[in-house]
């Protein structure tokens, strides 16, 4: 039953956490699967850790399975934004024009998000994305990494700080695109 209600919990978080990097659905819904029968063997038979726990367990075993598929397969472009980035910036024109405007605005800023991020090194992706996409906490994403808080929120600082000077490389106006 535990197992059941850790699987429908965390489904959709773990699958948007993978299909962001692997950019293949077929591919992500294979990680999912594995993500979950690796916690599963490994937790059969064995006292289970708590619902929290068991998520960041989740999310780790999942950033281990994404790691070995890039390099088994050597797909260096891993993108982080994905074709859901439309909606994320809803249409504000009246028109069917400004709604394919919009529409490719968001897309470009996608791509060029996706770009700046895969300036960054693995460990701080996976910070970035935990953090922004997914919300964790930084005792959530020090549980993933295997870092401290601390050390989590360093790796933040630089990679946003990395992100906004790759920006400014590419004639980004932070102030264009973040919120104040």
């Amino acid at each position: 039953m535990f197992f059941e209600k850790l699987y429908n919990k965390n489904k959709d978080h773990l699958f948007s956490f993978i299909r962001r990097s692997v950019q293949d659905e077929s591919t992500a819904l294979d990680l999912l699967q594995d993500t979950f029968l690796n916690f599963f063997k490994h937790y059969s038979g064995k006292e289970l850790p708590d619902e929290q726990v068991s998520r960041m367990i989740l999310f780790r075993i999942s950033r281990n399975l994404m790691i070995n598929h890039g390099k088994s397969y050597y797909q260096k472009n891993v993108a982080l934004v994905g074709e859901e980035t439309s909606s994320l910036f809803g249409s504000k024109g009246q028109g069917p024009e400004s709604q394919v405007l919009d529409e490719m605005e968001a897309q470009n800023l996608g791509k060029i998000v996706s770009e700046l991020l895969n300036t960054l090194p693995e460990e701080q992706k996976t910070a970035i994305e935990l953090r922004y996409t997914q919300g964790c906490k930084l005792e959530e994403i020090a549980s993933v990494l295997d870092l401290s808080v601390s050390g989590v929120s360093r790796l933040l600082e630089r990679a946003e700080k990395q992100l906004l000077q790759e920006g400014k490389k590419k004639g980004l106006q932070p102030s264009s695109f973040l919120k104040s």
